[in-house]
């Protein structure tokens, strides 16, 4: 499939794409206050992950769906080579981050875009579930 836009204004709309502050993330934020969790936002840290309960040790990761691969061996495979290398590079280093992160003792929890938006007590329960073990 060809891009239906040039190659300048590909790079424009790409660079308007965040990391931080997006909308999945500040959906998080409102569910950690919601339940009266401290919380850092973008620790400075390995991994970078998007938020830390640091008394616990928790590692929080809001994962876009396109981004993070959600079902990407389910779906259809991008077009582009660029995009199918981006992707699957970014899963890969989602897998080495956390496995990283555990070792070092860290409990690392991952939400998906979709659940974020759709299914808040769904992942305000996991968080809430994983902050008790981790007080036992």
């Amino acid at each position: 499939m060809t891009d239906i836009f040039s190659k300048e204004k590909r790079s424009w709309v790409m660079s308007r794409i965040r990391s931080k502050n997006t909308s999945i993330d500040l959906k998080m934020k409102d569910m950690l206050s919601a339940i009266n969790c401290n919380f850092t936002m973008y620790p400075k840290m390995h991994g970078n992950p998007d938020f830390v309960l640091d008394e616990k040790k928790i590692a929080i990761f809001c994962d876009g769906d396109f981004w993070h691969g959600y079902r990407y061996f389910e779906k259809k495979k991008p077009a582009k080579a660029y995009w199918k290398n981006k992707i699957e590079t970014n899963m890969k280093r989602d897998k080495k981050i956390s496995r990283e992160l555990r070792k070092e003792g860290w409990s690392v929890l991952r939400f998906w875009e979709h659940d974020l938006n759709k299914r808040n007590q769904v992942c305000i329960n996991k968080i809430l579930k994983k902050i008790h073990e981790r007080q036992q």
